[in-house]
């Protein structure tokens, strides 16, 4: 059977109601509580569709709506499917494990990145510190692959000429230390590749600088792990050294461990779009 074949074969099994659902599971995502109204204009559902996939998932808890403004929100049956499936997913157990060795020696939000597809990550899980101020994020976020430091490791280990075609389109300037030169951004995914991690400053989120490296399988990224802090924390390069060497550590002491037990799920290099 030719790819060509194969697609068509995987599109005729796909189940419109549950893609529809998606469709409003993501809007919600990524948008917030909607209306009737607005979900229909972001999804692209009919009003009745729409309205009827709502009332089922409401049933199962999937989403809620508040009756004061008549918009729907994510449910708390996905925080319980949520909290579930990480458990089920052991190795992040594993990592967080290690991370939280790291909480007394960084002043940071650990948090865990997978590759979604050549150009998008995301938040699969994070540690944060207690009674501290910190940097959050949103679990399940999706961001550009260009976006930050975690965005470096996971290119540093694909094709330089996929690198390229990924980057053709230019590059987003998110803030005023964006890096907008893509020679220059290349140059920096060389830096990761021979160092083994990242760093950012407040080049994605203004206030807010990184440091990452990737956890390794078979020589890819299977995740990336992050440390995210105030900037004023990273502004010395000493320290952005101390912290990207010892977060390769840890990521590399991970790496092992998951080789031998065999931790980690089979398929774990960069997906490609299909042709």
């Amino acid at each position: 059977m030719s790819r060509g074949e194969a697609a068509h074969t995987a599109k005729a099994y796909q189940v419109p109601a549950i893609e529809r659902s998606m469709l409003i599971l993501q809007a919600l995502q990524q948008h917030g509580p909607l209306g009737l109204a607005d979900l229909v204009s972001v999804t692209g559902l009919s009003r009745s569709t729409c309205y009827y996939l709502v009332r089922t998932m409401a049933k199962a808890r999937l989403v809620e709506a508040d009756e004061e403004t008549r918009k729907f929100h994510l449910g708390i049956g996905l925080v319980e499917l949520g909290s579930a499936a990480t458990e089920q997913i052991g190795y992040l157990g594993v990592i967080k494990r290690y991370i939280l060795d790291l909480l007394d020696e960084m002043d940071a939000t650990f948090v865990i990145y997978r590759r979604m597809d050549r150009g998008r990550v995301s938040i699969v899980d994070k540690v944060e510190p207690r009674h501290r101020l910190r940097v959050t994020v949103p679990l399940g976020s999706t961001l550009p692959i260009q976006g930050g430091s975690f965005g470096r490791c996971f290119l540093a280990y694909d094709d330089p000429t996929a690198v390229r075609e990924i980057l053709s389109a230019g590059l987003q300037r998110y803030t005023e230390h964006s890096i907008t030169d893509v020679e220059r951004f290349l140059g920096e995914i060389e830096d990761v590749r021979e160092r083994g991690w990242a760093m950012d400053r407040e080049g994605f989120a203004l206030g807010v600088s990184t440091v990452a490296a990737p956890i390794l399988h078979h020589d890819k990224p299977l995740l990336v792990v992050a440390a995210l802090a105030m900037a004023g924390t990273l502004a010395d390069d000493a320290i952005a050294e101390r912290w990207g060497r010892r977060l390769r550590e840890i990521c590399d002491i991970a790496s092992a461990t998951l080789h031998q037990h065999h931790r980690a799920p089979a398929a774990v290099h960069p997906p490609t779009d299909e042709r």
